[in-house]
Order: C-alpha cells, then sequence, then structure tokens
C-alpha cells in the first residue's frame, strides 16, 4: 500500500532537511566520494517521492472534481436564497453554454440578463459576461502555465486604460559627510516612465462535440475554464519572456528584450557563469525578498546535477513552509516559454521577479 499524501510529504522534508546538514556541514570543505554518493542516494529517493506526489495530488484533484459534481444532487435544494439563485444561474448559464441562447426560457434568460448586470462593462448588443466563479477559475488554473506571471506583481483595473510606471535607478547614490557649519550638496535623482499599456489574449473560438454538449455528466463551466486557462496562460508566458515590444497588433515587451545587462558563458556552462550572472547585479537588489532565478524545467534539472569547485552541489531541495528550493543560495521560478540552454540563446535571468 502506498504511502498517504501526507506522509509522503512529511518524508520528503525529512530527506530534504538532512540533504542541506550534509550541505552546511560540509561547508567550504571538498566532498568526498562518500559523501557525494550519500547525496545521491538522498536525491533519487527524493526523486521517487515527488513523484508520488504529483500522482497522488492528481489523483485527489480528480476525486475533488467527481465531489464538485455530485454534490449539487445529493443536497437537494441549497441551504440559502442565495444559493438557489447562485443555483440558477449557473444552470441557465450552462444550458446557453450546451444550447445556445435560442433554446432557453425567457426565465433562463432573466438570470443570464442578471449575470450580466453584475459585470463592470456589459455589452449593450446582448453578450453575456462569464460568471465570477468561472472567471476566478481561469485565473486560478493559469498560474500552472506562467512561472514569472506567478511571482510578478499583478495590477488588477478596472479599465484597460495605460499606466504611467515612474522608474528610478539609486544604485550610484550616496550621502556625504560634512564638516560643522557646510552646506549639503544637491544630487538629482533621475527618474523615467514606462507605459503599461493594455493587451488583449484571446484563446481563440474552442469547438465542443455534441456528444459532450448532450452529456449532462460534463462540468461545461470546469471544462471551459481549463481549456481557456491553459490556452490563455500559455500565451501570457510566451509574450512576458519572447514578447518584442513591436508589431501590429503590438506585443508586450518580454524579458529577452527588456534585459540588456548579459553574462556570456562559456563553451561548456559551468557553475563560474551562474556565479558571475549572480555577482553581476548589484549587492542592494540581491539582498531583497524578490531576488531569484527564472530558468526553464530541462535547465534545471542540469544544473540540479552540477558541482562547484569543491564537489558541492549548486542546488539544494526545498522544505516545505521552512525554505525553498536554491541554487547557490537563490531561489528560483520555472517558466517554460524561456529557451533551452544553446549558443546565442538567453536561457538563464536573475533579478528582482
Amino acid at each position: 500500500m502506498s504511502m498517504k499524501l501526507h506522509e509522503l510529504k512529511q518524508r520528503r522534508n525529512t530527506i530534504a532537511a538532512e540533504m542541506r546538514t550534509l550541505h552546511d556541514t560540509i561547508g567550504d570543505a571538498a566532498w568526498t566520494d562518500e559523501q557525494r554518493t550519500e547525496w545521491n542516494k538522498a536525491k533519487t529517493e527524493l526523486d521517487s517521492i515527488d513523484a508520488q506526489i504529483q500522482r497522488e495530488d492528481e489523483l485527489r484533484h480528480l476525486d475533488q472534481q467527481l465531489v464538485n459534481q455530485t454534490e449539487p444532487e445529493q443536497r437537494g435544494h441549497p441551504a440559502t436564497p442565495e444559493a438557489e439563485l447562485a443555483e440558477k444561474r449557473a444552470a441557465s448559464f450552462d444550458k446557453y453554454l450546451r444550447h445556445g441562447l435560442g433554446e432557453m426560457t425567457p426565465e433562463e434568460r432573466q438570470a443570464l440578463r442578471e449575470l450580466r448586470a453584475q459585470g463592470t462593462t456589459p455589452d449593450e448588443k446582448g453578450g453575456y459576461t462569464v460568471p465570477v466563479q468561472m472567471l476566478n477559475k481561469v485565473v486560478e488554473a493559469m498560474k500552472a502555465y506562467g512561472g514569472i506571471a506567478s511571482v510578478a506583481q499583478i495590477l488588477s483595473t478596472s479599465t484597460g486604460q495605460t499606466i504611467e510606471w515612474a522608474t528610478a535607478d539609486g544604485t550610484t547614490e550616496e550621502g556625504e559627510l560634512l564638516g560643522e557649519n557646510t552646506a549639503a550638496s544637491e544630487e538629482d535623482t533621475l527618474f523615467g516612465t514606462e507605459s503599461l499599456g493594455a493587451k488583449k489574449l484571446s484563446s481563440k473560438i474552442i469547438r465542443v462535440s455534441n456528444e459532450l454538449l448532450l452529456d449532462s455528466g460534463i462540468d461545461m463551466e470546469a471544462y471551459l475554464a481549463k481549456r481557456i486557462a491553459e490556452r490563455i496562460g500559455r500565451g501570457e508566458a510566451r509574450y512576458l519572456v519572447k514578447g518584442t515590444g513591436t508589431g501590429s497588433p503590438q506585443q508586450p515587451k518580454g524579458l529577452e528584450t527588456s534585459v540588456t545587462g548579459t553574462v556570456d558563458a562559456a563553451t561548456k556552462f559551468s557553475w563560474k557563469d551562474m556565479n558571475a550572472l549572480k555577482h553581476a547585479l548589484d549587492p542592494a537588489y540581491r539582498n531583497t525578498g524578490t531576488f531569484r532565478w527564472a530558468f526553464n524545467d530541462s535547465t534545471l534539472k542540469v544544473i540540479t546535477e552540477m558541482e562547484d569547485a569543491q564537489n558541492r552541489p549548486l542546488w539544494l531541495p526545498e522544505i516545505a513552509g521552512v525554505v525553498p528550493s536554491t541554487v547557490l543560495g537563490v531561489p528560483y521560478v520555472i517558466d517554460q516559454a524561456i529557451a533551452d540552454m544553446g549558443a546565442g540563446n538567453k536561457f538563464i535571468y536573475c533579478g528582482g521577479l
């Protein structure tokens, strides 16, 4: 019988803590073959447990979906008038998705109008806004598809108006020592501005088979929310990294275009290249709580097997609720839109993300 999920996570934390203790105990000394063997054995078990945890999480997610679908039928009548109204509106929206406006009763159409009235910008031509619950599902599901988006500062606005964002670089500014009765000198801070404009991402038209539409056991709202989130999430992730800032319609300016301070890797990528990139930034940036690496999963796989000059691993595992996974002591975020390792590619970023 497989271990319970919480037992798997506890075992994972224990192994991760032991690996970190081994790393800290050895310190700056060179690693022996025995210590390296001990580390590799622990990492192999850690990888195995991670795979088990992922499978258990997927099964629990499927179980929860089944519960969400069967609970309304088992409940009978909603406990409150508000819940009853919300259920009626959800049922009307589900019928609209499956059969279109022409097959709806006047009462069901009225429920959709009430949904539309809840929106901030109702469609005067008769369109219907997406229910808040479905929107929340889409936003939540999108988090899995954009590593950069998951750690970025998110600004929610009620309109699509351009936001002027003030910028300033004060890393070279410093105070001065004054003698008695000496006037202070002046030093202006140079400010700039960047414009944050609205961009529209489309999930494209989603075609659904008649068989699926006629299957009342399918949660159509959840199905569409998942598909919409997958498409928009992947598109957003790609433009946040690879957006050129040009074109028609104009693309957002992504990391590849925005980042100008670079460190070239050697012919064979090594830990020294990562260390040089880390120290290419002012310590003021490195000491912030938002400083981290960004790379894709293929690059992470290579990094987890890398060692420094003392045979110490660059990568250390997370201990849930205590410390995140780190590379050279710096946390990281995985984004699949970032390029793979290769000549001329920007495949690792670091900074305040």
